[in-house]
């Protein structure tokens, strides 16, 4: 089922919706808001207390592993077969198959050893921990925050933090990346879900959330042009009746943010309401592939795999640059004005900076959401049960490792990976599959024959085989790499 998050803002409800209207005093309504700026103010802690404990965890069953003789001998030995097996391939002589064999056969029984000495060292560690390595986190924050966050809180919070450690801590451990670290203002987490006394009701034309220390809050949708209210209604709805029906909607782990804004800094609470909504059951051929290809002369070209008639440009090089342009001239502008000043008060003058930067990263969201909306529903019109898109891994690098100049400006200022999650979540809403693939030569291969040819001026190629049907005919660079990727069996992970 796919997932989406909706951003709905939420009141502090005076009136208790009971019979005789019952309604908080100035004190208790004070009390509610002291409580959610006593978790805002140690919930970043808390997370940073989970993620460094995280790292002791690892760090911990590292150290027993290099206090272990054998386990360094192991790991040397290890090292020197390859080498070995590294030069035995090179080689390719059928002499060396004996040699070959007996490497393996040593490498299999050093491997073999090896876990056995790392289920050993993950036992000492649960013995020292006394649990499990989720439960030991979940302890060391319980002990020291239980006070402050309720232990709903906690546990999800300690999930998450685990999770995005989990992610990174193979990038972590090579350098690649530091250790996440949270600031103040982070999301509190909760479980709507799991927990009956946190929950989403309907009383006299209005939506509430029954929160911790009986806070009430109402949903409030204002114009609602992302029609949030009928997606509440509906979780709420499914909620009542029985699930399991696979056309369901189910409120997943959400969490609410604190938000100062404005001069007065007046604070605004926002749910971010996460939830898993049945995909449209429609019929779509899924062989029939729409090609997503990331233009140069264009944010995206579109192409299908069985009609070569079918060619679409989405966004404007020219619109897209102006944009920028202008956003960059008045960012430099301000940032001389700024400069300028003297005295104190470093964050109320870089405030206009802030301002724009936001302006600027708005523009960019609400685009890509026309983007991926368009290709959508291009996909939709071609009957395409399946998109393809390029891995972004190594997108515009060349030979050499290094990003070449005529992606350097696009990639610096534009967020595709934004766009191909949005592409992405939107086409699973429509029940439309959507694959990754290798970009290797997507935009030097003719998309007809599969040889290589010319790309010329970076907006044309020309293919150079002679048994080829469109041999020396100009074809829009863009719309042959997006064949190329409709087309490709090169299946990777994002």
């Amino acid at each position: 089922m796919p997932t989406i998050t909706r951003k709905i803002e939420l009141k502090i409800v005076k009136d208790r919706l009971t019979d005789e209207k019952e309604r908080l005093t100035d004190e208790k309504y004070d009390q509610q808001w002291k409580y959610l700026y006593q978790i805002n103010n140690t919930i970043y802690q808390a997370a940073n207390r989970i993620s460094t404990h995280c790292l002791f965890n690892d760090e911990y069953e590292m150290r027993l592993k290099l206090h272990m003789p054998r386990y360094k001998d192991i790991e040397k030995k290890l090292e020197e077969i390859e080498k070995k097996q590294k030069g035995l391939n090179t080689k390719k002589k059928a002499s060396d198959k004996e040699e070959r064999d007996r490497l393996l056969n040593e490498k299999q029984q050093l491997v073999n050893e090896r876990k056995e000495i790392d289920e050993d060292v993950k036992n000492k560690k649960k013995d020292f921990l006394q649990c499990s390595k989720q439960n030991s986190t979940y302890q060391l924050v319980s002990k020291e925050f239980k006070q402050y966050i309720p232990s709903d809180i906690l546990a999800n919070l300690n999930q998450k933090i685990q999770e995005n450690y989990n992610n990174n801590q193979k990038k972590i451990e090579s350098g690649e990346r530091a250790l996440s670290t949270y600031k103040k203002g982070m999301e509190i987490p909760f479980s709507i879900r799991e927990n009956k006394r946190l929950k989403l009701f309907i009383k006299e034309e209005g939506i509430y959330l029954k929160w911790f220390k009986e806070i009430l809050f109402r949903l409030e949708f204002g114009k609602d042009a992302s029609n949030n209210r009928c997606i509440v209604e509906r979780l709420i709805e499914s909620d009542k009746q029985q699930k399991g029906k696979g056309e369901d909607y189910v409120a997943n782990n959400s969490s609410i943010k604190l938000i100062k804004k404005g001069n007065d800094k007046s604070t605004r609470i926002f749910l971010l309401l996460s939830i898993d909504i049945p995909a449209k059951k429609q019929v779509l051929d899924k062989d029939v592939v729409l090609g997503v290809d990331l233009g140069i002369k264009c944010p995206l070209y579109l192409a299908i795999n069985k009609n070569d008639n079918f060619k679409m440009q989405i966004g404007d090089i020219e619109h897209f640059h102006n944009q920028r342009t202008m956003f960059q001239k008045r960012f430099k502008s301000l940032q001389k004005l700024i400069c300028t000043q003297g005295g104190h008060g470093r964050k109320k003058k870089l405030e206009p900076l802030e301002k724009l930067k936001e302006k600027e990263r708005n523009w960019v969201h609400t685009q890509n959401h026309v983007y991926s909306r368009e290709v959508i529903k291009q996909a939709l019109k071609q009957n395409a049960g399946t998109i393809h898109m390029e891995s972004l891994k190594d997108f515009g690098k060349g030979k050499d490792g290094y990003v070449k100049d005529e992606y350097k400006y696009l990639l610096r200022y534009w967020s595709y990976y934004e766009l191909q999650s949005m592409i992405e979540y939107k086409a699973k809403l429509e029940g439309i599959e959507v694959k990754y693939i290798d970009p290797a030569y997507t935009s030097q291969t003719c998309s007809y024959c599969g040889e290589r040819g010319e790309r010329k001026k970076q907006e044309e190629f020309v293919c150079t085989n002679p048994q080829c049907k469109r041999r020396g005919e100009k074809i829009n660079a863009d719309f042959n790499a997006a064949r190329n990727i409709a087309m490709s069996k090169k299946i990777v992970e994002r």
